[in-house]
């Protein structure tokens, strides 16, 4: 059983498999959630919802904040000002901060994101952090997956947790950073030209709580949620005001007892399937954990995640009939743009292993100009997402959507 916590709602948009994570999580615990899209926070849904949870996913902060507009974000301001909590994780955590130059996030507080070259730029696993709870302070392991960092501002924040060191599935970069010798750092960072080292994070805050209004706001750049995290799992337990309960059981993306035998649905789930065993084959990805792939620096291996994720879940819930009329109506596109962009992607994926055996790529563009043109038509520009890869990526999201919406209570299949 749980103490009564306030009412929890999730803000949809922008999230993907980080917020498919998050259902995954809150299913655990057997509490009711609300999901709301931005347009239904700009239209005042969250007022009807009384002190209630906010809880925003990762994602691209910027994207999120573009998709809620001004109205959006004052809703949420409002909400949390009137007595509401926020809870915000990695891009989450990014859209409460303040707004940076060309970037209006929420400005719940003074915070900001540290700037790109004082930072460490991508570091993914589990890092040891100090935790500091009802004036006791312990140690941790918390999932962190290519967050920020925190610049504190003028406001005086708690930090809840810090950074101390790397773990044993740490990865700088595409580094495993449990085989990188301290001596050979130096040359690692030269040869990639960014930060790698994780000295840098210790003693950083990683988990932060303020006041604004008469509410409140928790900002983790951990990812709680993680399945199979048996210690970030308690802690958001806690942080939602719950009993801890058992941990988020493992989620196994290569397992399929699929609850939605739609044909369609089953031959993209195939198509990317095969195409994440071709970059295994050529060496480019990889299976870090049964939900979450690693790929070679430059290798565009977090949208074909996402995708296979999406699919698997849009598989693995039942059938409502608001996602079965959608489908019906974009099922034959949504295909086709899948078999093209598998294709295109393989093909792309063999020209950037050549490149890759002479002259490095990065998440930001490939070594070789005219397969950065092809990587953007495939995939849009870094940062944020486009072209085929967009277009299949917005239908699965929309089809979750009526698939979760319509439901009242969580499915099976999670």
């Amino acid at each position: 059983m749980h103490r009564h916590c306030p009412p929890l709602v999730l803000l949809w948009d922008e999230s993907h498999l980080w917020g498919l994570l998050l259902h995954r999580a809150l299913h655990a615990l057997r509490v009711p959630v609300t999901l709301l899209k931005a347009e239904q926070v700009r239209a005042g849904a969250l007022r009807g919802l009384g002190p209630s949870t906010l809880i925003v996913p990762g994602g691209w902060a910027k994207l999120k904040s573009l998709a809620l507009g001004e109205d959006g974000r004052e809703a949420i301001r409002e909400h949390v000002r009137g007595g509401g909590k926020y809870l915000g994780f990695c891009g989450g955590a990014g859209l409460a901060l303040g707004s940076e130059r060309g970037a209006p996030f929420l400005d719940l507080c003074s915070w900001s994101r540290k700037a790109a070259k004082k930072r460490l730029p991508n570091f993914s696993g589990h890092l040891r952090c100090t935790l500091s709870e009802g004036g006791a302070e312990y140690e941790a392991a918390l999932p962190v997956w290519w967050p920020s960092q925190f610049e504190p501002g003028d406001d005086s924040l708690e930090v809840l947790a810090r950074y101390e060191a790397p773990g044993p599935d740490f990865w700088s970069a595409d580094l495993d950073w449990s085989g990188i010798a301290a001596s050979e750092v130096g040359q690692w960072e030269e040869l990639y030209g960014i930060n790698l080292n994780p000295e840098r994070l210790r003693h950083e805050p990683c988990i932060v709580r303020g006041g604004y209004g008469r509410g409140s706001f928790v900002l983790s750049y951990a990812h709680l949620e993680t399945p199979a995290s048996p210690q970030a799992n308690a802690l958001l337990w806690r942080l939602l005001g719950i009993e801890p309960q058992t941990t988020v059981q493992a989620w196994d993306l290569c397992k399929e007892e699929p609850l939605w035998a739609d044909e369609a649905l089953r031959g993209i789930h195939a198509d990317l399937a095969d195409l994440v065993t071709f970059g295994q084959n050529h060496f480019l990805l990889c299976w870090r954990t049964p939900w979450l792939l690693g790929w070679r620096r430059g290798v565009p291996g977090s949208p074909l995640n996402f995708l296979l994720a999406m699919v698997w879940q849009a598989r693995h819930n039942p059938e409502t009939a608001p996602a079965k009329e959608y489908w019906a109506a974009h099922s034959a596109q949504c295909g086709e743009l899948c078999r093209n962009f598998c294709a295109q992607t393989r093909s792309y994926l063999l020209q950037e292993r050549r490149i890759l055996a002479t002259s490095p790529s990065s998440p930001e563009a490939s070594a070789s100009p005219g397969l950065q043109r092809r990587k953007q038509e495939l995939f849009g520009k870094f940062p944020g997402y486009g072209g085929l890869y967009g277009e299949i990526l917005r239908t699965l999201d929309e089809l979750l959507w009526l698939q979760f919406s319509a439901q009242d209570q969580w499915p099976g299949g999670l």
